[in-house]
């Protein structure tokens, strides 16, 4: 029997498209490699065992992603033998390596503001229609909204460092070669997250957040520094909206008039910044109490 172990990276990523790992095998290193068996993914689990009661250590292996409901499938991991471990990367990376801990930060002011991710597919199968999407360099794709991709694949390839693609102003994917030959186009596949702001630019609020003077810095909590960089975030699309796209317009049919979602914002703001007023104030509070000293009369 060989018992094998597949090795996910970044399984939260992976199941935003795939559900489950194929399992092939071959007798040889560069053969024809035949399915074997599927194993289901799991959320927050990045270690899976395959107990293959037949297998012996002469026997290569490789894996697939897959999707059961639309049978969409990865390209193949590296070949391993024997009772070696299973590696795949099919994900592209974060623009950056946070930490667990700097993560919660992030979904917790990414919950306040209201900016929780969305995910979107774009898909060119090789038709003219695609060519809208790749700039005159032929080297960019313009997803056309702010975002971070977290997969892409041209023809089936895979491509999973931040140098290949080079993501540019959030929106722009540069890659190091052409992408349409000339004689046939490319069929292109990206998976992507969209937000209004990205994961640096949330946690770079919360390092910037600044609380009044008056208040000491030996009692300031996370919960202080989450709720004023949610508010400094608001505010500046706040400002961005009003001078981008604050204007009524109105013509002799229909009507534009962005005011009643710049007030709901409004009213968001105030709302935080009430709750971060309540926790300065048991702040003060406390360090009040704590204070020793002869009370001259």
């Amino acid at each position: 029997m060989i018992q094998l172990t597949i090795q996910v990276f970044d399984i939260s990523t992976v199941m935003l498209i795939y559900n489950s790992v194929r399992i092939y095998m071959s007798d040889s290193r560069e053969g024809t490699y035949t399915y074997l068996a599927s194993v289901p993914l799991q959320a927050g689990v990045s270690t899976y065992v395959y107990n293959h009661t037949s297998g012996t250590p002469d026997l290569w292996y490789k894996s697939t992603y897959y999707n059961t409901v639309n049978l969409s499938e990865s390209s193949y991991s590296d070949p391993t033998q024997g009772e070696s471990p299973i590696y795949h990367i099919v994900s592209y990376p974060d623009e950056y390596d946070f930490s667990s801990a700097e993560k919660l930060i992030i979904r917790k002011i990414r919950r306040l503001i209201g900016d929780l991710k969305g995910l979107s597919r774009l898909y060119l199968d090789g038709y003219e229609s695609s060519c809208v999407y790749i700039l005159e360099d032929n080297k960019t794709i313009d997803l056309r909204e702010k975002s971070w991709p977290v997969y892409i694949a041209i023809n089936d390839m895979e491509f999973i460092t931040l140098y290949d693609p080079i993501v540019q102003g959030y929106r722009y994917l540069t890659f190091s070669g052409t992408l349409n030959s000339g004689v046939s186009n490319d069929t292109i596949e990206i998976w992507y997250n969209t937000f209004k702001f990205s994961d640096s630019e949330v946690y770079e609020a919360y390092g910037d957040a600044m609380i009044p003077p008056l208040v000491p810095s030996t009692c300031v909590t996370q919960d202080h520094l989450i709720l004023q960089a949610a508010i400094d975030l608001l505010q500046s699309l706040y400002a961005m909206d009003v001078i981008d796209d604050g204007a009524s317009v109105r013509d002799d049919q229909t009507l534009y008039d962005p005011s009643p979602g710049l007030r709901e914002r409004d009213k968001l703001i105030a709302r935080l910044q009430r709750q971060l007023d309540g926790l300065i104030k048991e702040c003060l509070k406390s360090s009040m109490l704590g204070l020793e000293g002869v009370l001259i009369d």
